[in-house]
């Protein structure tokens, strides 16, 4: 059992078969220079905030962003943002970052993620706005399962544009699930093997 610090849809539907529940951390997302120092910031702060609450428990947070052209993007403020931004990225290939923080109390597991996204040359951009909220994903856009009209190619991780790397958490999550790890030092290995606290 953990807690999923995030109201997203998207990544409760990954998490499915996993016992969690979910509190949203409320915490306001800042920038940093490079997409991993925004991620995993972004990713650390919402794990405090939820952590603080409930420091006897595992918390799951995480935050997705794009980045194109030298800036980086997160969720559209409006459907006309969303739609801009994707023209810009029509017919490009842009990179989807995602941080996640896996924290007990002061302990943290971190991983940065990333994929290539390359969209069609010429998708059909305000019939994908309509169908969908673009101001809840990062860089305006969900993807679908099937024949996707905006996504052309994605190289790295699917589960990662969706919302969450599971290759990394999924293997992760079934160990703490399995185990229940005893309190550590800050710096020294956690009892899960091949994860360090930082």
């Amino acid at each position: 059992m953990f807690i999923l610090a995030s109201a997203s849809l998207s990544r409760k539907k990954l998490l499915r078969g996993h016992r969690f529940r979910v509190v949203p951390s409320g915490v306001r997302e800042v920038r940093r220079k490079t997409l991993q120092a925004t991620c995993v910031t972004n990713a650390r702060l919402k794990a405090d905030a939820v952590a603080r609450r409930f420091p006897t428990e595992w918390v799951l947070a995480a935050d997705t962003m794009v980045a194109y052209g030298g800036r980086i993007y997160g969720k559209p403020r409006d459907r006309k943002a969303a739609v801009r931004l994707l023209r810009a990225l029509a017919g490009q290939t842009h990179t989807l970052g995602t941080g996640v923080v896996l924290q007990k109390g002061r302990f943290r597991i971190v991983k940065f993620v990333t994929s290539k996204v390359t969209l069609h040359d010429d998708p059909p951009v305000e019939k994908i706005v309509a169908r969908t909220d673009p101001t809840q994903y990062a860089g305006g856009y969900a993807i679908r399962e099937k024949n996707d009209p905006l996504i052309r190619r994605i190289d790295g991780s699917r589960s990662n544009v969706i919302g969450l790397p599971m290759e990394f958490l999924e293997p992760l999550l079934r160990k703490l699930e399995r185990e229940a790890p005893a309190p550590v030092k800050r710096g020294r290995k956690v009892p899960l093997k091949g994860y360090i606290l930082v």
